[in-house]
């Protein structure tokens, strides 16, 4: 019978507004109790129970939203939740990562006083291992931030990361960075204690249900289709973790919410002859790709391998989450790395290999917001693993980005439209997750990009720019060359040099530079996101003046550098537009913002039959000449004159390149 190792959900421990709730079940497995009739309408309906869908529905309630249904098609954090290592940690390298982390564990500490409920916070402290110089300058770059943020941190000698693990072989280490304020909890608790503290305020749990399609009327939600009932609701918001991609396209209007599972194994030891303390510090040893934790005495120790092994979710297998096969082959090279850092542990008797379902992201980050498709449509989905750590703080913004339509921080590199229907696809997924998850271990070093997935966008210019020697990164599934490789250099030597030190590419960049700011250049920079907003009379000029800081009522060919802006006052969008005709605009933005700005322009311009947005993306190659001598080359390609006098700066005309009679561009000048 298989261990429920990280505390079970305690009934007995919950609020009875929701327990009664609940399809009690006798060991035969038939209902005791008639569940309770889901209500007819609701103002937020969140599908999932486990700590994200918990947290949604806790800090929704603290915010005052009373009239919201919590569904579950199995038990309470019976999923994923359940078999969470329960370790809270806020080292991370990305600082939105970090201020959740920060925030979820200062929540889960004050939990049981506020709810009565069991959550087994211990704050054990962390230890990050480095076995390099690039480790340790990663793991100080961390702590840097971590003490920015007020979070205790020090960078350690190995000889005190022995004072406070004695287990731990130090031979090889040269460092470590130690985070005493982290901390251990029973994540399935967690998730109860979050529970009963929504239930108190008002949030309906309905357990035993599922959630079949969301309804949407002029692309918007209307309501949420079960196998007991319809329920009309204004919100929906999809924590449903590794069934979100599914449920997301289950609805009538599909939702891309770009994840996939892969299997994440860990052990679980019988108890030490002399058992470990309760406080003593969670080991993470990147190099060694393992993290290990105390376990009842014992062992809990898992890790990220470099040869993941995905799952397919298609259907929604179960609606709980039980073990998965063992596969001891499969975890060897984690085993070995736990035995080199803990050889004492060689005689310890493993009680189990623990094989459980976490859902990755095409960028290691998780995913949050409203859909850019569907109004009202919100996700929380996609925690890499680090559901117990991110949970209370992401839906803590979550809630607040509902609320008050714009969450406390800035969450841009967490935002559901950071992707685009290209890194939706499951072959895509499938692919990216077995290199995002090894990359979990693996040092971030500048100007590192992801290997898999490419080639999916590249522009016109692509093949002739390869042959010259470019070097390409991606940037929103599009191929941008990042440098270009003169003669003679070893290509191999460039793609190895990763390292926070000077790398190989440096004087080239440098190089490039300088041509730019003594010459000329040509950038190709077709990836960039390019709109044409038009109407049959003022509609676009009003609308635009409407949504923009600065004035665009300027002559025709002019251009106007602005941002987009929000009801605060804050930037949505950073870009260039230019005054084709007295009715017509031409817009150009980040490459990035191709799906955000195309759903906040369509959420905010009036609904009028005269005034039509094309994203022309895909029909424009753009070539940015920069450098003193810009001028001097566009004359020699041009008829038209080039003078100050003819063509003034942040000004555009239509020009014909007479070169071979190649046709029409629009040229920019800043």
């Amino acid at each position: 019978m298989f261990l429920r190792l990280l505390a079970d959900v305690r009934w007995r421990g919950a609020d009875p507004k929701w327990r009664s709730a609940a399809r009690c079940r006798s060991a035969s497995g038939t209902a005791e109790t008639q569940p309770v009739p889901l209500p007819a309408e609701a103002r937020v309906v969140i599908c999932g129970g486990g700590i994200t869908g918990t947290s949604v529905a806790y800090h929704l309630a603290k915010l005052g939203w009373k009239d919201v249904v919590l569904l579950e098609q199995g038990r309470l954090a019976a999923g994923t939740t359940r078999f969470c290592a329960g370790i809270v940690s806020t080292a991370r390298p990305v600082s939105i990562e970090l201020k959740m982390a920060d925030y979820s564990n200062k929540l889960y500490q004050q939990l049981e006083q506020e709810t009565g409920v069991q959550t087994g916070y211990v704050k054990t402290g962390s230890v990050s291992l480095a076995q390099t110089q690039d480790r340790l300058i990663s793991l100080k770059r961390i702590a840097s931030s971590l003490n920015v943020s007020g979070i205790p941190c020090e960078i350690i000698s190995p000889k005190q990361v022995a004072q406070l693990h004695p287990l731990i072989n130090i031979h090889d280490l040269v460092g470590a960075m130690y985070v005493p304020e982290d901390a251990l909890v029973l994540s399935a608790n967690v998730s109860l204690a979050l529970a009963t503290a929504a239930s108190r305020n008002g949030v309906q749990i309905h357990e035993r249900t599922s959630v079949s399609h969301v309804s949407v009327q002029k692309g918007r939600v209307t309501g949420v289709e079960t196998d007991r009932g319809h329920i009309k609701c204004q919100y929906f918001v999809n924590c449903a973790g590794q069934w979100a991609y599914e449920l997301g396209h289950s609805g009538e209007e599909p939702v891309n919410i770009p994840l996939h599972a892969c299997e994440h194994f860990y052990l679980l030891t019988h108890p030490l002859k002399d058992p470990l303390a309760n406080n003593v510090p969670t080991v993470v040893d990147p190099d060694g790709r393992i993290y290990i934790r105390n376990w009842q005495g014992g062992i809990l120790s898992g890790g990220f391998e470099k040869n993941p092994k995905p799952l397919f979710t298609e259907g929604r297998n179960q609606l709980e989450i039980h073990n998965l096969q063992e596969d001891w082959d499969h975890f060897e090279p984690l085993l070995s790395s736990l035995l080199r850092r803990m050889p004492n542990l060689e005689a310890l008797q493993i009680m189990q290999l623990v094989n459980c379902p976490e859902s990755f992201t095409p960028d290691m980050r998780c995913i949050m917001g409203e859909s850019p498709t569907v109004r009202g449509y919100f996700v929380l989905a996609g925690m890499n693993s680090a559901g117990i750590s991110y949970g209370g703080g992401a839906g803590k913004y979550l809630a607040e980005w509902m609320v008050n339509g714009y969450p406390s921080e800035n969450v841009w590199p967490l935002d559901l439209k950071r992707f685009g229907t290209l890194q939706s696809s499951r072959t895509f997924l499938r692919h990216r997750v077995m290199e995002v998850m090894p990359l979990i271990c693996d040092l971030k070093v500048p100007r590192w990009d992801f290997q898999t997935g490419r080639q999916l966008r590249t522009s016109p210019l692509y093949d002739r720019l390869d042959a010259q020697g470019a070097r390409w990164m991606e940037k929103h599934g599009f191929e941008r060359v990042k440098y270009f490789v003169p003669p003679g250099k070893d290509l191999l030597d460039l793609d190895q040099s990763k390292t926070f030190y000077k790398p190989d590419w440096f004087d080239i960049v440098g190089s490039e530079v300088k041509c730019c700011k003594e010459a000329v250049c040509v950038i190709d920079m077709s990836s960039f996101t390019k709109f044409e907003i038009s109407s049959t009379g003022d509609q676009a000029l009003q609308s635009l003046q409407y949504l923009f800081s600065n004035d665009l009522d300027v002559p025709v060919g002019h251009v106007v550098h602005t941002g987009m802006l929000n009801e605060n006052g804050g930037y949505e969008n950073d870009c260039s537009i230019a005054r084709l005709s007295k009715r017509s605009f031409f817009m150009i933005s980040p490459t990035d913002q191709q799906v955000h700005c195309w759903a906040w322009l369509k959420n905010h311009l009036p609904e009028d039959s005269n005034l039509t947005i094309e994203d022309v993306t895909w029909k424009y190659t753009a070539l940015n000449l920069i450098g003193p001598r810009a001028v001097d080359v566009l004359s020699e390609l041009s008829y038209a004159p080039m003078t100050p006098e003819h063509f003034p700066s942040f000004f555009c005309k239509v020009s014909d390149p007479g070169v071979g009679g190649s046709g029409v561009i629009v040229t920019l000048k800043g």
